[in-house]
């Protein structure tokens, strides 16, 4: 029975490291999206980013104000449309990705501070909707928190300008 038992451990122990293996390279490939996704708005640059969405995807974004819920929702057309002609530098920073993997569906979660024009404007939370196709993950939608105050310091540090 004991050798059984210890067949049975190494038969299948090179099998789940590779299913493991499998799984963190499609993790940190999702990951690597969301970067992209972020370097490009910094960059300004549209045929990166339409390469990196969905056509037809749409972004909600929120935050509390005094008169009430403010929530803003640009499809990702309209956010390319918009992209190469802003006048400010958007740098977004984000860290601690919490990555959700089933078949060809993605979700990341990550926290994330937001600078316009090296300019502290507001932290929150992204949630990506992401969908692995033919030419590889895309962007399908966002959804995140725009939230001015009550931040916790960044464990990336005060931006480097």
């Amino acid at each position: 029975m004991k050798k059984l038992l210890l067949t049975l451990l190494f038969c299948v122990t090179p099998f789940s490291s590779g299913v493991f293996a499998d799984e963190a390279d499609e993790k940190a490939a999702v990951v690597e999206v969301v970067r992209l996704f972020f370097e490009a708005m910094t960059s300004k640059d549209v045929e990166q980013s339409r390469a990196l969405m969905t056509p037809d995807g749409i972004l909600y974004g929120y935050r509390e104000t005094d008169a009430g819920l403010q929530i803003v929702r640009p499809t990702h057309t309209s956010y390319l449309e918009g992209l190469a002609g802003r006048e400010n530098e958007l740098i977004e920073r984000f860290w601690d990705p919490k990555v959700l993997l089933h078949d060809r569906m993605a979700v990341v979660w990550t926290p994330y501070d937001l600078f316009i024009d090296g300019e502290f404007s507001h932290c929150g939370i992204d949630n990506f909707n992401l969908l692995k196709t033919d030419e590889g993950w895309k962007i399908t939608g966002i959804v995140f928190s725009m939230e001015p105050d009550g931040c916790a310091a960044s464990p990336l540090g005060p931006l480097q300008k």
